[in-house]
């Protein structure tokens, strides 16, 4: 995993990917800018609470809220842009790195469907640990850690696997290495709750398990 993680990180210095991960950025920026803003707008149209004071202090604590809201959506953003970008990421990582491979590149419907399952599947789980987060600080959220870790790890994995095998393959393949796909999937969810770091999450763990497929598939082969 650590090797993955290291080829990864040299994404961002590649210039053949720049306009990708530009075009990510610049959408992950532009939806938590959109939810920045809505968010004051919709406090904007609130009557007078009590006191003008208090709408006030609500428009004062709504980039603190929003900030702490981004923490919660990373993973789930995470999730759904890894199936808007992964598979163009992919393609120019393998034609680099493994140009022996030959993919089979995924529609933009199905890809869709896959992210938004995961990210309405991250969204519920975080849902029904938030009163462990609120009534057990801490616990809590190494528990969203370990279940946002697994589900980001599970999906990132197998949209990369789907690209050569089929699905009873890459099934058989991930629970082989379910635990480096944990931890890959870990590291991704701590990544997407770290403000300004979570822009690049998607990017970094879309390369990640590209090239963990590629190691664990070969070493499978071998």
């Amino acid at each position: 995993m650590f090797a993955s993680m290291g080829r990864a990180a040299l994404l961002i210095f590649d210039p053949a990917l720049a306009g990708i991960a530009v075009k990510a950025l610049f959408l992950t920026i532009l939806l938590f800018a959109a939810g920045l803003g809505l968010g004051e707008y919709a406090l904007s149209l609130l009557p007078a609470l009590g006191s003008p004071v208090v709408n006030r202090l609500l428009e004062l604590l709504t980039p603190l809220l929003f900030l702490f809201a981004g923490v919660v959506l990373g993973p789930p953003v995470a999730a759904l842009f890894a199936s808007l970008f992964l598979d163009q990421i992919a393609a120019r990582i393998e034609a680099r790195d493994y140009p022996a491979m030959v993919a089979r590149p995924s529609s933009f419907a199905a890809s869709m469907r896959a992210g938004l399952k995961l990210t309405a599947l991250v969204i519920g789980v975080d849902l029904v640990l938030l009163p462990v987060d609120l009534g057990l600080p801490g616990l809590g959220e190494l528990l969203s850690l370990a279940a946002n870790g697994w589900l980001l790890g599970r999906e990132f994995f197998e949209l990369a696997a789907l690209r050569h095998l089929g699905l009873p393959e890459t099934e058989t393949l991930r629970r082989r290495n379910n635990g480096a796909i944990w931890a890959g999937g870990t590291l991704i969810a701590l990544a997407s709750m770290v403000p300004l770091l979570n822009l690049a999450a998607p990017l970094f763990g879309t390369a990640m398990m590209v090239h963990l497929f590629h190691r664990v598939a070969a070493r499978t082969k071998a």
